[in-house]
């Protein structure tokens, strides 16, 4: 049974890859700054060479960070398959924490604030983690992360590693494998889109678990499906929303008794407000909390003043 923790009476706010309304994504400066507006930070995570899990949205590079401007990385550009389509760029699984972290960080969505860009750089799973665990030692209030893992399939193909095994070997080397233990420490929510990765922790351990779900996915897995390894489902604000009413997707989960997340909250993207059919932030925000248990979003700082 889960926690009262990861279903509140008020629905949760994670911060999608911390602050990244005002800070580069997924950087340990964006988590910071998001703490004061959120219950939890949601972040993703690939591995490097080395098989550390490291911090970022995708397997390759050149679109949060410089590494185009390293001439001495210029040989390591390579075309792999990502999402059934073929891309030439640079992968984090071919280079070692060491040369990550003489890259540099950028914003990566237009017209949001640059002062950060150049500054910051990718950081490891465990430099997040040992954060969190100390902040939390200093206060009743826990704060959490909701942990997506990213591109399972990728990470066979080419590194011939399971990331799902390495993500719990790493969670059991920080006493964090259990609820019992992040109930006491640190709060974790596992999430993936492949549905190998949620079905690899179900048999494993009894952590909170979100099967994510994209309104363009070819193939939407059913309900039915996902109650049998996930408690917690991850929708697209699209399947959520439509047309003026709730959307038979999110219906089915509620009925079946899922703990519904919406993702993700751009009050600068026109898309949010064109699907709600309100130009307000404030009252979309309002109305999301009466569907949602968990509010993903990119603006935190704003959406605490709605959801109360």
């Amino acid at each position: 049974m889960l926690l009262s923790y990861y279903q509140k009476v008020k629905p949760l706010i994670a911060a999608h890859r911390g602050l990244s309304s005002l800070y580069p994504e997924n950087t340990l400066e964006g988590f910071k700054s998001a703490l004061q507006f959120s219950d939890f930070i949601e972040l993703d995570v690939v591995l490097n060479k080395d098989g550390l899990p490291v911090v970022c949205h995708d397997a390759f590079l050149s679109l949060v960070s410089d590494v185009k401007n390293h001439d001495k990385f210029e040989n390591r550009k390579q075309s792999r398959i990502l999402y059934d389509k073929e891309k030439s760029d640079w992968w984090i699984s071919d280079f070692t924490f060491e040369e990550l972290k003489e890259l540099h960080l950028s914003q990566c969505i237009n017209n949001r604030k640059s002062e950060y860009d150049g500054h910051l750089q990718i950081p490891s799973l465990k430099e997040i983690v040992e954060y969190f665990l100390n902040y939390n030692q200093n206060t009743e209030n826990k704060k959490g992360i909701l942990l997506e893992i990213k591109d399972f399939e990728y990470h066979q193909k080419y590194c011939n590693i399971n990331i799902a095994e390495i993500i719990h070997n790493f969670l059991k080397e920080q006493g964090l494998s259990t609820l019992h233990e992040c109930s006491q420490k640190l709060p974790i929510v596992i999430m993936a889109f492949e549905k190998q990765v949620l079905q690899f922790f179900s048999a494993r351990c009894d952590l909170p678990l979100a099967q994510l779900v994209w309104f363009e996915d070819k193939n939407i897995p059913t309900i039915t499906e996902i109650v049998q390894y996930a408690k917690i489902v991850g929708l697209d604000l699209r399947l959520v929303w439509q047309n003026n009413q709730t959307h038979e997707y999110y219906n089915e989960a509620k009925k079946n008794g899922l703990i519904i997340y919406g993702w993700t909250f751009q009050d600068d993207n026109e898309d949010i407000k064109k699907l709600f059919d309100e130009q307000d932030i404030g009252k979309i925000y309002q109305r999301s909390s009466t569907l949602l248990q968990g509010i993903i979003t990119e603006f935190p700082q704003e959406a605490v003043k709605f959801i109360l």
